[in-house]
């Protein structure tokens, strides 16, 4: 028995037209102008709908140990709440585990999602300076099947920039991902001491002891190592508008950089941390001023992100106000399950973006360069029968009670929304349908490179 998706606007990589979609087992079998159903195939009437390939989130942090501590969402709450939001496949972080080598600490965190997570899924490996590494395991991490690496230019696993440089170059020979978390430790560390010793600890000091600059600062170190090298990298959660810039004209000058933002950094600006629930937006990098938000839509308009993410990193709100000084808050927030609705009523509702560019954004271009290509990211013949579909009239207001995360909080809390997923659809099974969770036991598979 298949689906058939009947009448529906279907956005594929070429073009955007009214039509049906078949998905028979887990692949897409056909798409185009009128399919008749085969006999037991389940008819949904999707007229007036936008039909997408299942949104990619390829930033989040699920079950994260903080300390001693985990974040709120382990993989069945978030992957749960992912598909609720249309989001069909994410890319989590593996971290060096004590008493492993850097291969053993992959294959931990993959079996450790390993029947708890509802949607597909892949990894990135982070390489830290204070664990030992050696260049020959990024090879390894490709024949296991994961082709990105994350790097901190900040934090205590921080690496210096001749070894980055050296892990840049290797990937490159294997062409791998280099994904980096940009901020440049010196001027956070002398800015945090120096608020420090005013005595200014308050969260209302969060943005200040992390500028911009230092976001900018970074960005350009790593931009003048790739330049050099002819190599690439990708720049996450990109905060800052003056930094987009930085990357638009890097693009320009023929730089191998890609970039993402994230939903938060074009929505908040720095002055919520003046707040009585200002523990509640700290993140790293934390939000930035109007003028930076505001261009950094600019630049989202103009085509410098590749895609969008969210760096899903949940708490509650006794993890979140355990501490009232910004060097201690727990970094981090939800966003998985409104990365599309958000992005839909912001971007495509009020006529900044396109359905098209937005389907670029959280499906194809990720899906491309993370190597899942064309088995996610894409409505073709032959891929996985992953689809969401939105509902473009739709109107909701975001509350706690819509959201299925486990945080208590959603960040976007109040926010209206015209457009909203009605229906997703996981391999060909019917993951989400008009506000019910559909799935039972969690069937998500590690998507190995293509």
């Amino acid at each position: 028995m298949g689906i058939l998706l009947k009448g529906g606007t279907i956005i594929t990589e070429d073009k955007t037209f009214v039509g049906d979609l078949r998905i028979e087992g887990e692949t897409i079998e056909a798409i185009g102008a009128s399919i008749t159903p085969v006999s037991g195939d389940e008819v949904i009437d999707v007229a007036g709908q936008y039909v997408l390939p299942g949104i990619i989130d390829a930033h989040v942090h699920y079950k994260m140990p903080i300390g001693k501590v985990y974040t709120i969402d382990n993989f069945d709450t978030g992957s749960r709440a992912a598909l609720c939001g249309g989001v069909t496949t994410v890319i989590d972080y593996a971290e060096p585990v004590e008493g492993c080598d850097m291969l053993g600490s992959l294959d931990h965190r993959v079996k450790e999602a390993s029947g708890h997570n509802f949607v597909d899924y892949s990894m990135h490996m982070t390489l830290s300076g204070d664990t030992p590494y050696s260049l020959d395991d990024i090879e390894k991490f490709k024949e296991y099947g994961v082709n990105s690496i994350k790097l901190y230019t900040t934090y205590d696993f921080i690496l210096d920039y001749k070894s980055i440089e050296a892990i840049l170059i290797k990937a490159a020979e294997l062409d791998m991902v280099v994904t980096i978390h940009s901020e440049d430790n010196a001027i956070i560390q002398e800015k945090i001491e120096e608020l420090k010793a005013e005595g200014k600890t308050a969260i209302s000091y969060h943005a200040v002891s992390r500028p911009s600059v230092s976001e900018t600062k970074a960005v350009e170190d790593l931009v003048d190592i790739c330049e050099k090298n002819n190599v690439g990298v990708h720049i996450v959660h990109v905060s800052s508008g003056y930094t987009a810039e930085l990357i638009e004209v890097a693009k320009k000058r023929g730089v191998k950089i890609t970039a993402e933002t994230c939903p938060h950094y074009l929505m908040l600006n720095s002055e919520v941390y003046e707040g009585e629930d200002a523990p509640l937006f700290v993140m790293q990098p934390p939000l930035r001023t109007e003028a930076e938000r505001q261009l950094l839509w600019e630049k989202l308009i103009s085509g410098t992100f590749d895609f969008i993410t969210t760096d899903h990193c949940a708490y509650d709100h006794h993890q979140k106000f355990f501490s009232h000084t910004f060097y201690e808050t727990n970094g981090g927030i939800p966003g998985t399950e409104t990365l599309l609705p958000v992005m839909w009523s912001e971007g495509v509702s009020k006529g900044k973006i396109t359905p098209e560019h937005l389907m670029k954004m959280l499906s194809e271009n990720p899906a491309k360069t993370y190597g899942l290509y064309p088995k996610k990211g894409t409505l073709k013949v032959g891929s996985d029968g992953d689809i969401v579909v939105i509902d473009p009239l739709r109107e909701v207001t975001i509350s706690k009670d819509l959201i299925h995360t486990a945080a208590d909080y959603s960040t976007f809390e109040g926010l209206s929304l015209k457009g909203y997923p009605v229906l997703t659809i996981l391999r060909g099974k019917i993951a989400f349908n008009k506000g019910k969770f559909c799935l039972g036991d969690p069937e998500g598979q590690f998507v190995k490179i293509l």
